[in-house]
């Protein structure tokens, strides 16, 4: 156990000016900073946490409210607290698919197909990807999962009309976009990508094996050729639980 032992090799001092919730707080980082803690583990029990550290049941639980609330420890009913999975670190640079991100963080992803149809669009949609009046798209909707956990959700809308054929290719081993540009010849050019926080509704959380109302990334891209078609328009709900997503600003 990483918090046995006695206090004098994990001291919390009452006479810092920091609080003792505080001191455990950066005590139980440290253990994870450091591999002593890792992800999936679990950690000892309030009570037994307490007992060796000599302090009240209400001051661990404090610290691990803090951490919980940082998405740095996450806890299971039932079962207790336990180190957090490591959150993926997305930069909005580049246009790559999730497929490829993931082989790039040597993660294994898997996609499970939910839904392909073809359908006719909403009027975003249709203005979006440029579509006339009773021009149809396709709407695929997926799971997107890394090492067999569940990390997106993911609607896309491709044009009926540019890629005939499609309902009847494999969308669910390799790259959306490898397909495209293999059997279609398509080549990427840019995307016009938005990145908002929002509550999980039930639908999504069912899929995503997390509770309604937490937080999600809803991610929403409109893709589009190097001759400047736009070709997909992809709204896909992110878990907040792990993914980190970052900028770089220049002046």
């Amino acid at each position: 156990m990483v918090f046995s032992g006695s206090q004098t090799k994990y001291p919390l001092d009452p006479t810092l000016p920091a609080p003792l919730y505080f001191q455990l707080q950066k005590m139980i980082q440290k253990a994870i900073e450091e591999g002593r803690l890792k992800p999936g583990d679990k950690l000892p029990s309030e009570r037994e946490l307490a007992k060796t550290l000599d302090i009240n049941r209400l001051t661990v639980r404090h610290a691990t409210n803090a951490l919980v609330n940082k998405g740095i420890l996450v806890r299971k009913r039932g079962l207790g607290t336990f180190v957090a999975q490591t959150k993926i670190n997305q930069g909005l640079f580049h246009l790559t698919s999730f497929t490829e991100d993931m082989k790039s963080r040597g993660l294994k992803p898997a996609t499970l197909l939910l839904s392909f149809a073809i359908e006719t669009p909403d009027l975003q949609v249709r203005e979006d990807l440029n579509l006339l009046q009773g021009e149809k798209i396709y709407l695929i909707e997926r799971l997107r999962l890394a090492n067999n956990e569940p990390m997106a959700r993911e609607i896309s809308c491709l044009p009926y009309p540019l890629f005939p054929g499609l309902k009847e290719t494999d969308l669910e081993h390799g790259s959306l976009y490898n397909l495209l540009r293999e059997k279609f010849n398509l080549s990427l050019g840019r995307a016009r990508e938005t990145l908002e926080a929002v509550a999980v509704e039930k639908k999504e959380a069912e899929f995503l094996g997390i509770k309604t109302g937490n937080p999600v990334f809803l991610r929403e891209r409109l893709t589009y050729t190097e001759q400047g078609q736009p070709f997909e328009f992809v709204r896909s709900f992110y878990r907040a639980d792990r993914y980190k997503f970052f900028f770089y600003l220049e002046r």
